[in-house]
């Protein structure tokens, strides 16, 4: 069944459901220990709740949030809503590919907003999608020359290909020998299997981040069907993985239900 949302007005959902789906989102494993990322959400649910559009933009957000000091901050040098914000939608979700919507509202931050969207999610975004078609898997290349990255890259790889199975079911993992050859690999009788669908994936790092770049490729026509990035901090640890690896899942349900 096709993911399907109602969406609401924030003044249609009682506040308090609002502040308890809020509560149980920070509660879950992804925040409990992100204490300035707890501090954002809450700031902008609250904002979302009041209808406070003019508290959401990156002066007030970075001041009140961030202690950022109102006499000198400049948010054209000082990234740090800009990044924690996305870091923020990230992090959402994750959570929402590995859990059911609390008290059945969503929470969500569109990108170019920091006003959050509040709506009611119907049951059905929690049924797994149906693949429409063999998915094929290629190990994570790190553009960096240093093991860590390579490690890491190895790892994300693992993360990705056993939350794709969980979700999607009928997944090909493609030797690294194979890699650029369009989706043709062998299966475990020798004989030649087909992907309709590949991903491809690099890791870019540099002093700040971790960048994933997603690439979902139609084998049949050679052609690019999906593509998107995904950054995180550069800590080279299980955790990351396993967000970059729920987040891009998430990103993937929506592109399959499409295809189908």
């Amino acid at each position: 069944m096709d993911e399907v949302l109602v969406r609401e007005k924030i003044n249609e959902i009682e506040k308090d459901q609002v502040r308890a789906a809020c509560d149980a989102i920070l509660e879950s494993d992804a925040f409990t220990k992100a204490h300035r990322m707890r501090r954002l959400f809450r700031f902008l649910v609250e904002q979302a709740i009041a209808g406070e559009d003019r508290n959401t933009n990156e002066q007030t957000i970075g001041i009140e949030v961030f202690d950022r000091d109102a006499s000198a901050y400049m948010p054209g040098e000082d990234p740090i809503v800009r990044v924690q914000v996305g870091r923020l939608r990230q992090r959402l979700d994750a959570y929402y590919a590995a859990n059911k919507s609390p008290g059945n509202i969503e929470i969500s931050i569109p990108v170019g907003s920091y006003m959050p969207v509040i709506q009611r999610a119907s049951l059905a975004r929690h049924e797994e999608p149906m693949l429409p078609s063999r998915l094929m898997v290629q190990p994570v290349q790190c553009i960096a020359v240093r093991v860590d990255g390579q490690a890491f890259a190895h790892g994300l790889y693992e993360e990705l290909v056993n939350q794709l199975f969980r979700v999607f079911g009928d997944v090909l993992m493609a030797p690294a020998s194979l890699l650029g050859q369009g989706g043709n690999d062998l299966d475990r009788h020798g004989k030649s299997a087909r992907s309709h669908h590949l991903i491809e994936s690099s890791l870019r790092i540099d002093t700040d981040r971790i960048r994933a770049s997603i690439r979902l490729v139609d084998s049949s026509f050679k052609r690019i069907a999906w593509a998107r990035h995904f950054d995180c901090s550069v800590q080279f640890g299980i955790q990351q993985q396993e967000e970059l690896a729920t987040s891009i899942c998430s990103a993937l349900k929506p592109v399959f239900s499409a295809l189908k």
